[in-house]
């Protein structure tokens, strides 16, 4: 009799606009789920994921955890990617009384004593909002623009962006810009931007928006200094932008650097990743889903050999330490700076 799974479910983007976040997500936690499984599993039982595409669309997030809390043999919703899915799927995960295991967000609308079916293990983004700002006004910028998504994800870093400006630096948006999300049409937001001329820009969205904001905003000849936050998609903003455009541009991240050999987890990370794809690109986005996995089996080995929702919520509240950032919660790193850029 073959041994019994451990079954997770994920709701995440595969395709549309930002379906690299999903793809590269899912490459970390596969990675290391794998090689887990190939070791025997815990104590013999194979981790398994469930997984449906839901665009980045709430509607269809909470169509797919409908489908998933129904089981009920499901140890945890894990690894949802976003916001607004993740708030969206957040009242069915809480009536079948299932945890969200480690989402991709930092949303302060997930956190606290009102979401107790969420745990987290990245920094929020109340804390990239305060290292963006820091910076800007520590160097001189003051006339700080703002483009968010136009939904709880975008506005919930516009209110963390907000806050930090007014205290404590006294200082306020000189214009705070909505964006559609899965869209890259920007040209009438760059318009807004442009004429209230920004000495920096703080663009709020995903990957495939923020380069199209950027790239109106160049072609409108305003070129002020832009700064985004982990959830963009690093490498994808690179990928989505000519490369004299993505100089320059800060992104703020909550993982450590995945081309620095001297932490041990991202040697372990490189190897794992070159084992099965010698010419595997490395990146931010699937390190996450690496150490989210690591959490994920570190906290069945403890909770092991009685699995269930309950020993496993306890395990990962055990072994919640809180960051996978490495001991620094969150970094700045500047595009093109750095060789490990195509």
């Amino acid at each position: 009799m073959d041994p019994k799974p451990l079954i997770f479910a994920q709701s995440l983007v595969l395709s549309g606009p930002a379906r690299d976040l999903g793809r590269n997500f899912i490459k970390g936690i596969d990675l290391y789920l794998k090689k887990v499984n190939d070791q025997g599993g815990i104590d013999g039982r194979p981790i398994m994921i469930w997984r449906l595409d839901d665009g980045y669309e709430p509607e269809n997030a909470y169509n797919n955890t409908s489908q998933f809390v129904s089981y009920s043999q499901l140890l945890g919703l894990f690894g949802y990617i976003g916001t607004p899915t993740t708030k969206a799927s957040l009242p069915l995960a809480k009536a079948a009384e299932i945890d969200i295991i480690s989402p991709f967000t930092g949303a302060s609308v997930l956190r606290g004593e009102n979401n107790a079916y969420t745990i987290h293990h990245r920094a929020s983004y109340a804390d990239e909002a305060k290292r963006i700002v820091d910076y800007l006004v520590n160097d001189g910028f003051v006339r700080i623009a703002i483009g968010y998504q136009n939904d709880s994800y975008g506005k919930d870093v516009l209110n963390s962006l907000i806050e930090e400006l007014a205290d404590p630096h006294m200082l306020s948006p000189v214009i705070s810009v909505p964006l559609v999300r899965n869209s890259r049409d920007t040209g009438n937001a760059a318009k807004e931007i442009k004429a209230h001329n920004p000495d920096a820009l703080i663009a709020i969205s995903t990957y495939q928006t923020v380069a199209s904001l950027i790239q109106n905003l160049n072609s409108q000849g305003s070129y002020p200094q832009v700064m985004t936050i982990s959830f963009t998609g690093t490498k994808s903003l690179i990928k989505e932008l000519p490369r004299h455009t993505s100089f320059g541009i800060g992104v703020t991240q909550v993982v450590p650097f995945p081309w620095d050999l001297r932490n041990p987890i991202v040697r372990d990370y490189q190897h794992d990743l070159r084992h099965v794809d010698s010419d595997a690109e490395f990146d931010f986005v699937s390190l996450e889903g690496y150490l989210i996995a690591r959490k994920l089996v570190s906290a069945l080995r403890k909770a092991s050999p009685v699995i269930n929702r309950s020993s496993l919520r306890d395990a990962l509240l055990e072994e919640n330490d809180g960051l996978i950032s490495g001991g620094v919660e969150v970094d700045l790193v500047f595009l093109g700076t750095d060789p490990w850029q195509p």
